[in-house]
């Protein structure tokens, strides 16, 4: 099977290589043609209708939406909103418990020091609004989560904890099974998935958690389509911070009333040839033999990867030795250049990487590390490639 024969972007740009899919993925040829073909042949609104394309319409708009909650384990394809994105959930998810008054005054939020800035800068508004605390759970030295630091800082005050589930930077996947173990009934849990869903199966039961979010462009769909998800009871109880449109029962003139879930909490038209994309995303995670495949070709290239850095002692990359459970993200330091230089030089090659700090500033600063140079691969990169890769490097040492 060769898996970079089903996305045009390759057949168009022969010498691309693309090692930047943790910012976001290429496309499949069958989600670009069924979006043309949505658009070709069943475009229409959704709610409300009488008309057939209008009742196809409908139907892929919920098809997608079962499709994730199967995914992810959840209870209800109705405890499925749809965002923009991972930071507009985020920020959807913050704003709603500010409304709802389930976060007040010197009630304290937990992070961790590797989040990416999506799940810190919504937490840091409230904080200036009405005055939460903030504070940060440090990593031990294998970039994990230490909880010797977590067990100090989650004290009685502690009213949500918010983690990541990968770095977006170490490619570290936490053991946030652990913190179902240790919080308590009174406490949310949040949980950043972006860069786990693109990795492995994330089940919301097993995990324990009351909400999470992730994007869907990072997983072969188009931009645009993010979710939230929460549980059925929290979407009851809470006070969405947008509304009109279909999240709207009835109106009169001095009051209103909510519509049922899940329609509550995504006012207006939804952008429906983003969710017949990642529908059809899904669907073709399904024709390459679903996750199992994805992790195969994963532990294959990334025991790769580390191999040949591991040969090269002048490149400082930010992860253990003693990392067991890692994605394939690979950020690095080369003291002597700076990460967007070796970016151009990159993309001279027509190679893609990222430079910079990777929206991760909190926990560059804690290592000292200024810049980064990232890379990371997906399901359409090769052996070759990646040789190509070093040959580029090995010229900068």
């Amino acid at each position: 099977m060769n898996i970079k024969n089903d996305f045009p972007i390759f057949e168009n740009n022969k010498w691309l290589i693309f090692f930047d899919s943790t910012s976001s993925t290429q496309k499949p040829r069958m989600v670009i043609e069924w979006i043309k073909y949505y658009l070709d042949n069943c475009y229409s609104n959704i709610h409300r209708w009488m008309y057939d394309i209008a009742t196809k319409s409908e139907k892929m708009y919920t098809d997608s939406k079962q499709k994730v909650a199967d995914l992810i384990g959840a209870s209800s394809y109705k405890e499925v909103i749809y965002t923009y994105n991972s930071t507009y959930a985020s920020n959807i998810l913050t704003q709603s418990l500010k409304k709802s008054d389930m976060l007040k005054k010197w009630d304290k939020v937990l992070l961790s020091i590797v989040e990416h800035h999506a799940n810190i800068v919504p937490w840091l508004i409230l904080k200036d609004e009405i005055g939460i605390e903030i504070e940060y759970v440090d990593v031990d030295e294998n970039y994990d989560l230490d909880f010797d630091d977590f067990n100090k800082k989650y004290d009685e005050k502690v009213k949500v904890i918010s983690m990541t589930h990968v770095s977006n930077v170490t490619g570290q996947v936490f053991d946030l099974e652990r913190i179902w173990n240790l919080k308590r009934e009174d406490t949310l849990f949040v949980i950043d998935a972006s860069q786990s869903i693109p990795h492995f199966k994330v089940d919301v039961v097993k995990l324990n958690a009351d909400f999470m979010f992730f994007t869907w462009h990072k997983l072969l769909a188009d931009s645009g389509i993010g979710v939230l998800w929460w549980k059925t009871e929290l979407l009851e109880n809470m006070n969405p911070i947008f509304s009109w449109g279909w999240a709207i029962w009835k109106v009169d003139e001095c009051s209103f009333t909510y519509s049922k879930l899940p329609n509550k909490f995504e006012p207006g038209t939804p952008n429906l040839t983003w969710a017949l994309s990642l529908l059809k995303a899904m669907e073709y995670i399904e024709t390459i033999w679903w996750y199992e495949k994805i992790e195969e070709i994963e532990n294959d290239l990334v025991k790769y990867v580390l191999e040949n850095f591991n040969k090269r002692n002048r490149i400082k990359l930010i992860w253990s030795s003693k990392s067991k459970n890692r994605v394939w993200v690979f950020s690095f330091v080369i003291d002597w250049i700076h990460s967007h230089d070796i970016a151009d030089i990159m993309a001279e090659n027509n190679i893609c990487i990222r430079s910079g700090m990777h929206c991760a500033h909190p926990f560059l600063n804690k290592i000292n590390v200024s810049q980064t140079s990232r890379m990371s691969i997906y399901i359409y990169n090769t052996r070759e490639e990646i040789d190509k890769f070093f040959e580029i490097i090995d010229n900068m040492l």
